[in-house]
């Protein structure tokens, strides 16, 4: 028997596969590698302001930390795994590897750029100890408040340094700041801490109105 399709439902059909690519193309997953010397990057095109996150890197060298090296709009350089930056508008993303590997090894790494997301609220975190430094890393799409939340472990007082669009500054616990526009926030603690033992924990809050 030959069924048959009426026009309304054969437009509603036609939509709904129109969605799905849409919701589709919202993710893309990126992979790159580096072996014997040689890079072989990852790279897709973000539609709009999106965010890029290191969801996988691994293959260092015993003792050392692999990362994920990203350049998009508005950023060039190293994200740790779980750390997401955000891109200033559409273009290309390229991902590469970063670390260490043995002589018979190799690295891998993967990245997630979705151009939807946006999270009213964020906490982020940096800290410096051992001499070396960590910093918090968080995806904007509009317009954000920045407050630096708590600031420890400095002999002389400790300082969020806080990196976003259109913003520098430097604040101790308590301070806001405002960035204009989509891109990245990044966080670092300032200050001095006492070379054995020590350290510095930084904590700042954002927040955002969606579009």
């Amino acid at each position: 028997m030959k069924r048959q399709l009426f026009p309304g439902v054969v437009a509603v059909l036609v939509a709904g596969g129109l969605l799905a690519g849409a919701a589709f193309a919202a993710t893309q997953t990126i992979t790159a590698s580096t072996r014997n010397g040689g890079s072989t990057p990852g790279s897709a095109t973000a539609t709009s302001a999106s965010r890029v996150t290191c969801t996988q890197a691994s293959g260092a060298t015993a003792g050392t930390i692999p990362r994920c090296s990203l350049q998009a709009p508005g950023w060039n350089g190293v994200v740790e795994v779980g750390k997401s930056i955000g891109t200033t508008g559409a273009g290309n993303v390229v991902l590469n590897c970063n670390g260490s590997y043995p002589a018979n090894g190799g690295l891998s790494c993967t990245a997630q750029i979705d151009d939807t997301v946006c999270t009213a609220s964020q906490t982020i975190s940096g800290s410096a100890s051992g001499g070396s430094s960590y910093r918090g890393l968080a995806a904007v799409k509009a317009n954000a408040t920045i407050q630096c939340v708590s600031a420890t472990g400095g002999t002389g007082g400790t300082t969020c340094g806080i990196q976003a669009p259109g913003a520098n500054a430097s604040m101790t616990a308590g301070q806001t700041i405002t960035s204009s526009g989509p891109g990245t926030v990044a966080l670092s603690c300032g200050g001095q801490y006492p070379a054995s033992g020590g350290g510095l924990n930084c904590t700042a809050q954002i927040t955002q109105v969606c579009p």
